[in-house]
């Protein structure tokens, strides 16, 4: 963070012009009026023929004249909508089919993806997401085990660090959270070199405005991120007048305002309220927990063999959210991460949506860092209030760990970050898949249904016949690794409506 940086127009709608035709409709026998009459009977055998139905309340010659589907149609210059629906072509009742529109190209697939349901979130239907943690605003509640800012800053971390300064001794400060755990404990230090390291001063200002953000009334909230008497503003005066008690107290300040708050029920109703969080608001608390938890021993993330299946490779917030979004990941469903290295995408899955989050990984470093992350994540959502899904993680081979496999029949989204994973490796995962359910689906940054397959009696039986798959874009800001412009990743949604047709149309159904 940077401290020192810098409805309708009223115009008159035109009046809308009505174009008039004039059509010849035949006029039926023995009419009751001058009106024009429902058209001629039709054939007995004829499914589209209309009826008259009497009004017994009426009496016979008030009785206006019937105005048929088809002359309404006419004149509003519409088409007239047949009485049969459109024919299903992935329906069982389907005998034939242009083998063109099977399993071709990815532009085809796209069209006939498997439509995925609404989030619950976003139904009318069904019950939706609650962000609230009861846990979180109990008054006798347990003290949360969590990473203050100050052991981060202190101990075997201490000598990464300095006074602001120049000065002899620096200070402690305490910050409240929107929950009714124990305030957490910085050190106003900064580190010896500007480089990635923990900066406290950072992280207390970046928390400070977003709980202002999302869990404030809006006037308060309004009159707290001001941009000339807000509390970020007032910061970085203090700071540039190299001021620590003006710091400390505009974090007591803070306090001040938030715990009434708390006290009263408006936290915790202002909270209720939503039911999403947005990515600035779950990239302020991932943040937290990885640099308390895994940037202090990054380097172990480095002891992996080039080449490898056993590559670490991190994919970014923003990618994962846009992921989330695509799929229609629920909080009601089940997400794994094949592959989880430290646990990020796993983590974010039970932040973000709120589901069921699974994630396994072999390599014992990223493992261990993993653990630390879930544990640290488990007290931080707390700390903010946050009711979130549960988060498992799995040690081992993903390949043939003894749970991989129910785990993948209840699975609805899996994530399979296979960039740098050989061709060996993929091929075993995509024969994995057989264990989908149908409408599951498959994130890859590889594609596993291989770009312009076509269905053929000589592929009839492989498992990329059980998937159609779709293809996006994504930059090189959104992974770890180094692109130049953009590329590509993949949805393969397991459909078997494709397959049958192909099968029924070829006699190769076995049933």
């Amino acid at each position: 963070m940077n401290f020192f940086g810098n409805q309708p127009n009223g115009t008159t709608q035109k009046k809308p012009t009505v174009t008039k035709r004039t059509v010849q409709v035949a006029k039926p026998l023995n009419a009751p009026s001058q009106r024009p009459g429902p058209p001629p009977p039709r054939a007995p055998g004829d499914r589209f023929k209309l009826t008259q139905t009497k009004n017994p309340t009426r009496p016979a010659q008030q009785k206006p004249a019937a105005k048929t589907v088809a002359r309404h149609a006419i004149n509003r210059g519409a088409k007239r909508k047949s009485a049969t629906p459109d024919r299903n072509v992935f329906s069982d009742e389907e005998e034939e089919d242009d083998s063109s529109d099977i399993a071709g190209s990815d532009s085809d697939a796209s069209r006939k993806r498997q439509k995925s349901s609404l989030s619950s979130a976003e139904s009318s239907s069904g019950p939706k997401r609650r962000l609230v943690s009861d846990e979180a605003f109990m008054a006798a509640g347990k003290p949360l085990d969590y990473i203050h800012g100050a052991d981060a800053t202190s101990g075997p971390y201490a000598h990464k660090f300095q006074n602001p300064w120049d000065q002899e001794d620096f200070s402690v400060v305490e910050l409240q959270y929107p929950s009714k755990s124990q305030k957490e404990r910085f050190e106003l230090k900064w580190p010896k070199n500007d480089s990635d390291d923990y900066k406290p001063m950072e992280d207390i200002l970046a928390t400070i405005e977003t709980i202002s953000a999302y869990y404030l009334p809006k006037e308060l909230s309004e009159k707290a991120m001001d941009e000339l008497t807000g509390f970020a503003r007032r910061c970085r005066l203090a700071f540039t007048k190299q001021s620590i008690p003006e710091w400390t107290s505009i974090v007591s300040e803070f306090n001040s305002i938030l715990l009434p708050l708390m006290n009263n029920g408006t936290v915790q109703r202002e909270l209720s309220r939503r039911r999403d969080l947005p990515l600035d608001w779950i990239k302020r608390i991932l943040d937290q927990i990885f640099v308390r938890t895994v940037s202090p021993k990054a380097e172990k993330l480095n002891s992996y063999k080039i080449g490898s299946d056993n590559v670490y490779g991190e994919l970014f917030p923003r990618f994962i959210s846009e992921i989330f979004k695509k799929t229609k990941l629920n909080h009601e469903q089940t997400f794994i991460d094949l592959g989880s290295g430290v646990g990020n995408v796993t983590l974010q899955a039970a932040l973000e949506v709120g589901c069921e989050s699974w994630g396994i990984e072999v390599m014992q470093n990223p493992c261990d860092l993993a653990e630390l992350q879930a544990k640290e994540f488990a007290a931080r959502t707390k700390l903010w209030g946050l009711d979130v899904g549960p988060v498992k993680l799995l040690r081992g081979d993903m390949t043939c760990h003894p749970s991989i496999s129910a785990i993948l029949q209840r699975a609805d989204v899996v994530l399979v970050n296979n960039q740098a994973f050989t061709e060996h490796l993929n091929n075993k995962l995509r024969d994995m898949f057989l264990d989908l359910k149908v409408g599951a689906q498959v994130v890859s940054l590889k594609p596993f249904v291989p770009e312009g397959h076509k269905m053929a009696a000589r592929n009839v039986d492989s498992v990329v016949n059980q998937f159609v798959q779709q293809k996006y874009e994504y930059f090189s800001d959104s992974v770890s690794w180094s692109y130049y412009g953009n590329a590509h990743w993949y949805v393969a949604t397991k459909d078997l409506r494709p397959l049958n047709a192909f099968r029924r149309r070829m006699g190769l159904d076995r049933s």
